[in-house]
C-alpha cells in the first residue's frame, strides 16, 4: 500500500447518514483481540501517493465471512497462489509471469478477477479525492487533525459512507472487521478508528480492524478495485483538472466515459459505481467538520485530550 449487490436500499443523504455515523457509529472501532469471527468483513487497499499524484483512492469491499472464503478459494486458482499486485502486472516483476502474455490474455486475466470479486451478496466500495482541492479545504478546517492528512481522510470517508450503508440497511448491529494492508501509513488507520472508538457509540465491541501482509489473499482483489478505480479518476483528472460537482460527493459512473475501452472498469464496478464507488468532495469535510465542531461542544474533554496528540496540521496552516 504506497500505494451484485448485497440488498437493494435507499441511500441516506451524505449530511443524514454520516451524521448518524458519526455519533451512532462513533466507538465501533476497537480492536477485536479475541479471534471472534465477524459477520461482515472489509477488505481495502490504497492507490495512489499524495505526494506525487493529484488524486487518491480507497477501495476494496465487504461481504459475508462465507461469500469472503469463496472469493479467496476462486482467486487462488485463478492465480494459481501466486501474488497479484495491480501495479506489477504485466511487468517483469509480476509473478504471474504476464509480462510474456499479450495485452488479450491480460485483459481477460483482469475480468476473470473481476469476475470473482464483483459477484451476487458482494458490494464494491471506493472512495478517491482530488488531493489539492482536499488541503485547499482542510487548511480552512476548524478542526482538520480530525480528517487529515489526504490518505487519512480517503479512509475516514470510505468507512462512514460503509457504515451509512449499514444504517440504511439495518444492518449495523452485526460484527463488521475491517482489514489493511500493513505498511507505512499504518499509523493513520489506527488513529482513524481510534477516533471513532472515542465516541462512546451503542456499537461499541461490534466492530473490530486488523493489519495483513500484502500477499494475504482477500486484500488483492481490494487492490484490483482500487488501482482500476484509480486509473479512471487520474483519466477524468487528466482531461479536465477537477472533480468537483459542488455536492458532498460525485457517484463514478459520473465518469465512465473514462472507463477503460477494454471492458476491465466496468467488470470491476458494474452495478456499484452509482451508489458505493465516490469521489469526496470539499463539501464533505467541511461537514465533517461542522459534525466534530458539534460533538466536541457536547464533550469539550474530548477535544482537550485530542489536542495533546494532534501532530498534524495542513500545509496552510504551519507558521500560522
Amino acid at each position: 500500500m504506497t500505494g451484485n449487490n448485497l440488498l437493494a436500499s435507499t441511500i441516506v443523504p451524505m449530511e443524514d447518514g454520516l451524521s448518524q455515523t458519526r455519533e451512532i457509529a462513533g466507538c465501533a472501532f476497537g480492536v477485536d483481540r479475541r479471534g471472534i469471527l465477524m459477520a461482515l468483513r472489509v477488505y481495502l487497499d490504497a492507490s495512489g501517493d499524495e505526494n506525487d499524484k493529484p488524486v487518491i483512492t480507497v477501495g476494496g469491499f465487504y461481504a459475508e465471512a462465507s461469500v469472503c472464503e469463496s472469493i479467496a478459494r476462486d482467486w487462488d486458482v485463478a492465480t494459481n497462489g501466486k501474488l497479484f499486485h495491480l501495479r506489477t502486472f504485466g511487468t517483469r516483476k509480476c509473478e504471474l509471469d504476464s509480462e510474456a502474455w499479450s495485452h488479450d490474455e491480460r485483459v481477460a486475466f483482469l475480468k476473470r478477477l473481476a469476475s470473482i470479486v464483483n459477484r451476487p451478496d458482494c458490494i464494491i466500495t471506493s472512495v478517491s479525492l482530488e488531493v489539492e482541492q482536499f488541503n485547499k479545504t482542510l487548511g480552512n478546517l476548524e478542526f482538520p487533525q480530525e480528517v487529515g492528512p489526504a490518505y487519512s481522510a480517503c479512509a475516514y470517508a470510505v468507512i462512514g459512507f460503509t457504515e451509512s450503508r449499514f444504517i440504511n440497511e439495518g444492518t449495523q448491529k452485526q460484527k463488521v472487521h475491517y482489514v489493511f494492508e500493513k505498511g507505512d501509513r499504518q499509523h493513520e488507520i489506527i488513529k482513524v478508528f481510534g477516533d471513532w472508538d472515542e465516541k462512546n457509540s451503542v456499537l461499541s465491541g461490534l466492530r473490530g480492524h486488523s493489519f495483513e501482509p500484502k500477499h494475504t489473499v482477500l486484500l488483492q482483489p481490494a487492490d484490483l478495485v482500487a488501482g482500476i478505480v484509480q486509473r479512471c479518476v487520474l483519466s477524468q483528472f487528466n482531461a479536465l483538472p477537477n472533480l468537483e460537482n459542488g455536492r458532498a460527493r460525485t457517484p463514478l459512473n459520473t465518469f465512465e466515459h473514462h472507463y477503460s475501452k477494454d471492458g476491465v472498469t466496468v467488470a470491476v464496478v458494474s452495478g456499484h459505481d452509482k451508489n458505493s464507488c465516490w469521489v469526496a468532495n470539499a463539501r464533505n469535510f467541511s461537514f465533517l467538520d461542522g459534525v466534530s465542531k458539534k460533538f466536541f461542544e457536547r464533550h469539550p474533554e474530548q477535544l482537550k485530550k485530542r489536542a495533546k496528540r494532534a501532530t498534524f496540521k495542513p500545509k496552510s496552516r504551519i507558521g500560522k
